[in-house]
């Protein structure tokens, strides 16, 4: 993401007299979320080349999994020993990409957040990253990126103990006079 972007964002928060806490956690927040769209969605294939080898070397995966902890499952049962590592990081860093996400928003957000709006906010960014890694697999007509029920388990989770991590930072945040929900 082009620097610009987030002077842009700073431009408009000092504007509306945003108080400097304020500029300060929404600008992690661009910044988490320029992360997580850079590691989700990119790289874009442009080359017709890379995209024929991509079709080769997946070809009869579906990429698509609907069946929750399958995946996981399948590492597990079917791999050896070393590979299980593998399940374990697909778990561990789909949580811990959310985790920012629901220590964050609350604390950006105008608005109090309870758990439901939480939830609500994490369900949906993590459906929407699946469902565009979907799109993408459609377009290249190949499975390019995983599309996968567990991911979105996971990364709710992570959303919702990022979002506990807040709860039980929020007398800190409410004496330092940072929130003032």
């Amino acid at each position: 993401m082009h620097p610009l972007f987030i002077y842009f964002f700073l431009f408009q928060w000092i504007r509306k007299k945003e108080s400097i806490e304020k500029i300060v956690f929404k600008s992690f927040m661009f910044i988490y979320l320029t992360g997580v769209v850079g590691y989700t969605m990119f790289p874009i294939m442009a080359n017709s080349m890379l995209i024929e080898d991509t079709r080769a070397l997946r070809e009869g995966v579906s990429g698509i999994n609907v069946v929750p902890f399958a995946t996981i499952w399948e590492i597990y049962i079917y791999s050896g020993d070393m590979d299980v590592s593998q399940g374990i990081f697909q778990v561990v860093a789909n949580a811990i990409m959310f985790i920012p996400l629901g220590c964050l928003y609350p604390l950006c957000s105008k608005y109090k957040v309870g758990w439901k709006r939480m939830f609500l906010i994490v369900i949906t960014l993590s459906m929407s990253i699946e469902l565009l890694q979907l799109l993408q697999n459609i377009l290249y007509q190949s499975a390019f990126k995983y599309v996968d029920i567990d991911d979105l388990i996971w990364n709710v989770s992570g959303g919702m103990i990022g979002y506990g991590l807040f709860r039980l930072c929020k007398p800190i945040f409410q004496k330092l006079n940072v929130y003032h929900f």
